[in-house]
């Protein structure tokens, strides 16, 4: 996914954040998901309002991701990758630009997130299994939802699919009007346009695979 962007700059930008160095171990460095959006915001020369308003989000909402008051939700990071003109990975990988990547049990990038959207008290927390691989159109995750939390209020729905299933604990999904429970065990799959969220009803916290089709 290319942007209409010629700018040195802008793609000086992302030759960084893809890791075309010289030596494939070079460490990127850690920059928040936040700033990366902000920095390629302002490269292609769209304020908040119209990138808000191009990704269908609250631009208020924005302006706190930007500003590392609030972590976007997955939906969210789609959204505005589309709406840049970018990949997904280039937003929340920490390395990148290699074919393939390994993900060991105790290097996954873990990233925290309470309903509300703020980064303290996380309701739910997202491993990804995917980070490193360019131009890549799926992305993977170790979901990991605390117990007994209320549905959130951000409905999620944007383009793609996903595939859900449930590794340990219980949990409940609502797809527009519909709502479905799901043990250990089970998977569900579905077009992502629908408006969906979910929670564990476990006493542990519910933990699954998710891997989602950005497009």
């Amino acid at each position: 996914m290319k942007s209409n962007v010629k700018s040195k700059d802008y793609q000086d930008f992302l030759d960084d954040l893809k890791g075309y160095y010289e030596k494939h171990d070079h460490k990127e460095e850690n920059i928040p998901v936040g700033t990366r959006i902000q920095k390629i915001r302002e490269i292609q020369k769209m304020d908040i309002e119209e990138l808000a308003s191009i990704a269908g989000i609250d631009a208020k909402y924005l302006h706190d991701i930007e500003s590392l008051k609030a972590f976007p939700d997955l939906g969210t990071i789609i959204r505005l990758s589309k709406a840049l003109k970018i990949s997904t990975g280039l937003i929340i990988d920490e390395q990148s630009g290699l074919p393939y990547v390994l993900i060991r049990k105790n290097t996954r990038q873990k990233i925290t997130r309470k309903i509300s959207g703020k980064k303290d008290h996380p309701h739910y927390e997202y491993l990804s299994l995917s980070s490193g691989v360019i131009s890549r159109h799926m992305e993977s995750f170790i979901v990991r939802l605390t117990s007994n939390v209320y549905y959130t209020q951000d409905i999620s729905a944007h383009e793609g699919e996903e595939f859900l299933y449930v590794l340990e604990g219980a949990m409940k999904i609502k797809l527009a009007d519909k709502e479905e429970t799901l043990h250990a065990g089970d998977s569900i799959f579905y077009h992502s346009t629908i408006p969906h969220t979910l929670k564990s009803i476990s006493p542990r916290p519910a933990v699954l695979l998710a891997v989602l089709y950005t497009g």
